[in-house]
């Protein structure tokens, strides 16, 4: 990451002294300031084109991978816009133009695939039964137990004592003794 950096660096320096050295001082920061203005023109264009297609996509009008894939290349070519530098605007620019983005999106696809890949073997999933907690779907629990019985007895006609103990439906009491998964072995 560093190499990229310093990469950037001596790119955007490079072109300005070009610029500087064939142009003269004033042009090359009237470029250079242009440049980021025509960024920001073409970088909100694409904003509100990208919004529509993602909305089509969440209508199921049109296929989820191509906005998704082009939401992360906007994402990189916003980045590369909005740095300093005619250089990365320039390069920004580019990678909003339709064969630009045809030709990357295998490239973010197959990135995304790798890293979700990545994350899934990180991840620890606990299973804790698959059905809603007492009925109400939050993905946990026995679907077959609804919360909410109340057992009491009456004292008189103004106090109620009440069992609040949960139970499961044939009166044994429910107990949920969470345990941590298994540590592998590394």
């Amino acid at each position: 990451m560093r190499y990229i950096f310093v990469g950037y660096v001596v790119a955007e320096i490079a072109a300005f002294w070009a610029m500087v050295h064939f142009l003269g001082f004033a042009w090359a920061f009237l470029i250079t300031i242009l440049a980021a203005g025509v960024g920001y023109v073409v970088l909100a264009k694409r904003a509100r084109s990208l919004g529509t297609d993602m909305r089509k996509a969440m209508r199921q009008e049109i296929a989820p991978g191509e906005p998704l894939t082009d939401t992360a290349l906007f994402g990189v070519a916003a980045l590369l816009t909005i740095l300093p530098g005619v250089v990365s605007t320039v390069v920004g620019l580019l990678m909003l133009t339709r064969p630009a983005r045809k030709a990357l999106r295998p490239v973010v696809a197959a990135t995304a695939a790798r890293r979700a890949t990545l994350m899934s073997q990180r991840m620890t999933v606990i299973d804790l039964g698959g059905g809603p907690a007492g009925g109400r779907g939050f993905g946990f629990g026995d679907p077959g137990y609804v919360d909410g019985t109340v057992d009491g007895t009456v004292v008189d006609s103004t106090t109620t004592v009440v069992d609040t103990t949960v139970r499961n439906p044939d009166g044994t009491v429910r107990l949920d003794i969470p345990e941590l998964p298994p540590q592998r072995d590394h």
